[in-house]
């Protein structure tokens, strides 16, 4: 990364990077969706996936099923949609316009790659019979474990980069609230354990790179602002 970083010299190579990323990540993401297949059983499930998902429907209690509720609600896009735009305007407002662009990429890719995966991999939910709610796509990967990750992440470096002494916990509780959200998916029984491990793995990948650029863009700033110093 140190080496592309170096040859990444304009914003339209940047994008042009960026853009050869998220493709290499949802090749990827497919790739593993269909080599899963081959370890799959007839329902789509796994005998990792069969052991955990049968060990969690035996084990929910009420509370447990209302906190996955919850916690399913808040990585959602009707949570993440209206946290992740209204914080992108008071950024723009802010005039801290990469910070805004860093935000609506990494919750904007992963919506994009995790749909995209869905669409090539088709691989089925678990039996209608243990669902405690109604979804409809297909199940690999998670779309809830691939953007609450990435938006969380995303949002915790908002926040470090407007008050560093709270980005650590930031940080750390971006990590849980996305581990929680992937588990209450499992839960829930929507999703097989492979689907939400893909999910945090695509979402991590994505968010990576995505920090990554806005770390190349922050330079290429303060490159463009010293050489308008120096021809003044």
């Amino acid at each position: 990364m140190a080496w592309l970083a170096r040859r990444t010299t304009t914003p339209a190579l940047l994008a042009l990077v960026t853009v050869g990323w998220f493709a290499a990540i949802l090749a990827v993401g497919v790739l593993c969706g269909d080599l899963l297949r081959l370890a799959e059983r007839p329902e789509g499930s796994t005998s990792f996936d069969s052991s955990i998902t049968t060990w969690v429907v035996g084990h929910r209690t009420g509370a447990l099923t209302t906190l996955a509720r919850v916690l399913s609600a808040i990585g959602s896009q009707k949570i993440l949609l209206p946290v992740a735009g209204v914080t992108a305007l008071l950024l723009v407002g802010r005039r801290r316009l990469l910070l805004a662009g860093m935000l609506v990429a990494g919750w904007g890719g992963a919506l994009l790659l995790y749909n995209l995966v869905k669409h090539f991999v088709h691989r089925p939910r678990p039996p209608a019979a243990i669902w405690l709610m109604k979804v409809t796509s297909t199940s690999f990967p998670s779309g809830h474990a691939t953007q609450s990750l990435a938006t969380f992440v995303a949002l915790a470096f908002v926040v470090a980069a407007l008050a560093a002494s709270a980005g650590r916990a930031a940080k750390g509780a971006a990590l849980v609230l996305a581990v929680a959200i992937g588990w209450s998916r499992v839960y829930l029984g929507v999703h097989w354990t492979t689907d939400v491990i893909a999910g945090w793995l695509i979402g991590a990948a994505w968010i990576a790179i995505v920090l990554w650029g806005s770390r190349i863009a922050t330079l290429l700033e303060h490159r463009r602002g010293d050489e308008g110093t120096v021809q003044r």
